[in-house]
C-alpha cells in the first residue's frame, strides 16, 4: 500500500503554530484544530496497519486520501477506499477516546469531560451516509456499476451508550474480518475494479491547501519572518556567512531554510521570487537566496530577471519535506 501521505492541512497548521507569536489570539483555536486533525491521521494509520495483511480473491486496490468532485459545488473526501471486483468499501477512521454517548434528534455523539463539560461531535454515521450517496452518484454519472458499502472504524477502545445495534461502527481490529466477509465471496459487479480505480485516480483532485487568511482571518504580516530554530521556534542569527545560531539553543543543526520555504508556500503564497524569499527568511544575499531556491524541485516560471518558483504539493512534497533536485 505504501505510506499514507502526511496531511497537507497538518503541515499548514504546524507552520502556523511555528510562525505565530505566543500571544496571538488564534493560537488556541489552531492548536485545538491541530490536535483534532492529528488524531484523525493517527486513526487512518491504524486502519492501514490492520489492512496491511488483507488478502482477497480477484483484483482489488486500497486508495487513500481521495477527493472527488461530485457536483460543481460538492467535493467529497474519503479516508480509505477498498475497491474490489465485488464492490467498494468506504472506511472512515476515527480516534476519539473515552465513553461516547450516541444521541438522536439531532444525531450526534457526546463525551463527558473531567471538568463536567460536554464535548459534542458530528454524527459519524451521517458522514458515512453522505459519502456513500456521493460516491454512488459519482459512479452513476460515469456509468460505472458496482455496489458501495462502508464502515466507521474507531482506533481507540470505546464504551458506547445508546448506539443502535445496526450502526456501521466497528473497531479497527475487526476490519480484516469485515472486509473478507463483505468482499471475499460476493457476486462481482458489472464494472471491473481496475476500470473504477483508473477513473478515480484520473479525476482525484489532490490535497486541498486552504487559504489561511480566508479560513482563519490571519494576514501574512502576522507571521514571524526569518529562519527559525527547530526546537524553540525563536529567530536564528547568523554566526558566519554559512552558520546559524539560536540565542536559546545554540548552533543550529536542522534544515531551517527548507522549513522556511515550506512555511512560505503554506502560509503566504504558492509562488515566490528570490527577492520575496530573501525578505521572508532574512537571507541577506539575493544570490544566496537563489542558490537555495534552485536546490528544490519547483516549477520555474518567467525569464532570468523575473523568475518565480511555483509550489505544487502533488509534485514537490514528500511527507513533510520539499523534494530536492537530483
Amino acid at each position: 500500500m505504501g505510506e499514507r501521505p502526511y496531511p497537507l492541512e497538518l503541515l499548514q497548521l504546524e507552520s502556523m503554530l511555528r510562525r505565530l507569536h505566543q500571544g496571538h489570539l488564534e493560537r488556541e483555536r489552531i492548536a485545538d484544530q491541530y490536535k483534532r486533525i492529528e488524531a484523525g491521521f493517527s486513526g487512518e494509520q491504524k486502519v492501514d496497519q490492520y489492512l496491511e495483511g488483507l488478502r482477497l480473491p480477484g483484483e482489488w486496490w486500497i486508495l487513500r486520501d481521495i477527493r472527488l468532485r461530485i457536483h460543481e459545488s460538492h467535493v467529497a473526501q474519503f479516508d480509505t477506499l477498498l475497491v474490489t471486483d465485488h464492490g467498494i468499501g468506504i472506511i472512515e477512521a476515527k480516534l476519539i477516546k473515552g465513553t461516547l454517548h450516541y444521541l438522536q434528534n439531532p444525531r450526534r455523539m457526546e463525551r463527558n469531560e473531567e471538568d463536567g463539560s460536554i464535548l459534542t461531535f458530528d454524527c459519524p454515521i451521517i458522514q458515512l451516509e453522505n459519502q456513500k450517496e456521493g460516491l454512488i452518484d459519482w459512479l452513476r454519472q460515469r456509468n460505472l456499476m458496482t455496489s458501495v458499502s462502508g464502515v466507521v472504524a474507531f482506533a481507540s477502545r470505546n464504551t458506547w451508550i445508546g448506539l443502535p445495534e445496526s450502526a456501521p461502527i466497528v473497531s479497527v481490529k475487526e476490519l480484516p474480518y469485515i472486509m473478507r466477509r463483505d468482499f471475499g465471496s460476493a457476486t462481482p459487479g458489472d464494472t471491473p475494479a481496475n476500470m473504477i480505480v483508473s477513473r478515480i485516480l484520473e479525476e482525484q483532485l489532490g490535497p486541498e491547501c486552504l487559504e489561511v487568511d480566508q479560513r482563519y482571518g490571519i494576514t501574512p504580516h502576522e507571521f514571524k519572518r526569518g529562519l527559525l530554530c527547530e526546537k524553540c521556534n525563536d529567530k536564528l542569527k547568523w554566526r558566519t556567512r554559512r552558520t546559524l545560531e539560536c540565542p536559546n539553543c545554540g548552533p543550529q543543526v536542522g534544515h531551517p531554510v527548507e522549513q522556511a520555504l515550506l512555511d512560505y508556500f503554506l502560509l503566504i503564497n504558492r509562488f515566490v521570487t528570490t527577492r520575496e524569499f530573501c525578505w521572508f527568511t532574512g537571507i541577506p544575499s539575493i544570490s544566496t537566496g537563489h542558490r537555495y531556491l534552485s536546490r528544490f524541485k519547483l516549477d520555474v516560471l518567467g525569464s532570468t530577471n523575473k523568475r518565480a518558483f511555483r509550489f505544487d504539493p502533488l509534485k514537490h512534497l514528500a511527507g513533510k519535506s520539499l523534494i530536492l533536485k537530483r
